[in-house]
């Protein structure tokens, strides 16, 4: 056993602290603590630990508000106050883009801290007679029960409630073998839910979920899939998602940002910031989605672009452009990568934006935004340490990193969303 005074929180899990000189890792310990821990891996350059007793409790700890905590792996820094969450995740961004000399960072915009997430994957296991629907333990694949849970929205909890309900019934038990997750996503007033399942269902298997939909009225889809394809989709009539005064339809595989609120700040920043820049020429949208923001600016430019590779999410915006009369985007469903060197790409470019997944950008996009030179780059990201590797390609190219916003849309979790500003010159 070691005593450690705990000194911050990493980016992850873990708090941070020392011995002997060396780094040691230690999960669920607070800035300020004063811990008993024990040495469960050792490195050549850090340790890693278990938190065995607090000797002095920070003033930044708190009892968890969740009954799953921490066992449920879907939040990691519910024992800190979300003001403390904040402070260090400030903390741990500034580390992280301090090489990148940005001229402005702002204050990490707070947004609810509760109910706040719209998708729901449940994991599957079983314990004799029981079928448990949750999360999977951090670091392995035990599943905890989500009762109680305080992030997922209450219509999502409600139909956890119907969920296991029905996962328990005897003669379903065959069913939720085969099944590998069930996901909800609920964007008022539309709920969608499928089954993803390890192999074809049977006929009856299908009528079981039909009538489960059917004692639903909530859903307003239900998808059965495997590898195989699709093998059912049930619809329920319901008007669409209304987000930013505008109504969209969001398929079950298209991507939407987890906190509906979290996604109104952002763009509501994307457009202040665009709203003060030149627009002559071009706006291309990499990583479209659903193109919600590309709608949201296509006024400000001459000519825009929405590039999106998911082929659903590619649908949708589709869908949603047939309802403007006058809109002149050009939505193509092809990777961000096959863009370059091509006609989109050719003339002048007033704007680029890009939202990547977590792995940040290709090697193949970061060769390719060096022939192009768009006169501002904006990128949303939601992984600073790759959105940093990044950022120092850009700067590269010849641009100055201007503005960071930054936003806690995952409140208990160490997770952020970044949105900055490039301006060329």
């Amino acid at each position: 056993m070691e005593t450690v005074s705990i000194e911050k929180m990493t980016y992850g899990i873990d708090s941070l602290s020392h011995i002997d000189g060396k780094v040691v890792f230690v999960p669920y310990a607070a800035p300020g603590d004063k811990a008993e821990i024990e040495i469960v891996e050792e490195k050549t350059d850090y340790l890693r630990a278990e938190l065995k007793k607090i000797l002095e409790e920070s003033p930044d700890r708190r009892e968890s508000p969740c009954p799953n905590f921490p066992e449920c792996g879907g939040c990691h820094w519910l024992h800190l106050y979300p003001e403390a969450q904040r402070r260090e995740k400030e903390d741990i961004l500034n580390f992280i883009l301090k090489p990148l000399n940005p001229a402005q960072v702002y204050p990490m915009e707070p947004l609810p801290i509760t109910h706040y997430r719209n998708k729901m994957e449940l994991k599957i296991a079983f314990d004799g007679d029981k079928v448990i629907l949750g999360n999977y333990k951090y670091r392995s694949h035990d599943v905890v029960q989500l009762k109680g849970c305080i992030v997922q929205c209450k219509d999502n909890l409600a139909m956890l409630e119907k969920l296991e309900e029905f996962a328990n019934i005897s003669e379903n038990r065959p069913l939720l073998e085969k099944t590998e997750t069930i996901m909800v996503r609920t964007l008022p007033p539309q709920q969608h839910c499928v089954f993803y399942l390890k192999e074809a269902p049977t006929e009856d298997e299908l009528k079981t979920l039909h009538a489960f939909f059917d004692e639903n009225e909530s859903l307003s889809r239900l998808e059965t899939q495997s590898n195989l394809g699709n093998h059912q989709t049930l619809l329920r009539e319901k008007p669409l998602f209304n987000f930013m005064k505008k109504n969209w339809r969001i398929s079950t595989g298209s991507f939407f940002q987890n906190n509906i609120e979290g996604a109104e700040a952002i763009l509501h920043t994307l457009l202040s910031i665009y709203h003060s820049l030149p627009h002559k020429g071009k706006f291309i949208d990499l990583y479209c989605g659903c193109g919600t923001q590309t709608f949201l600016l296509e006024n400000l430019f001459d000519e825009v672009f929405g590039v999106e590779c998911n082929q659903a999410s590619f649908q949708d915006a589709i869908a949603f452009q047939k309802t403007r009369s006058n809109s002149k985007i050009k939505f193509i469903c092809r990777k961000a990568e096959t863009i370059f060197n091509s006609p989109i790409t050719k003339g002048v470019i007033a704007a680029l934006h890009l939202n990547p997944p977590r792995t940040g950008l290709s090697q193949r996009v970061l060769k390719g935004l060096t022939g192009i030179k768009p006169k501002v780059i904006t990128y949303l990201s939601c992984n600073p340490t790759t959105f940093r590797r990044d950022a120092k390609y850009i700067r590269s190219l010849g641009y100055k990193l201007d503005r960071i916003y930054s936003f806690d849309l995952f409140p208990g979790t160490f997770h952020m969303e970044t949105l900055s500003l490039f301006i060329r010159g």
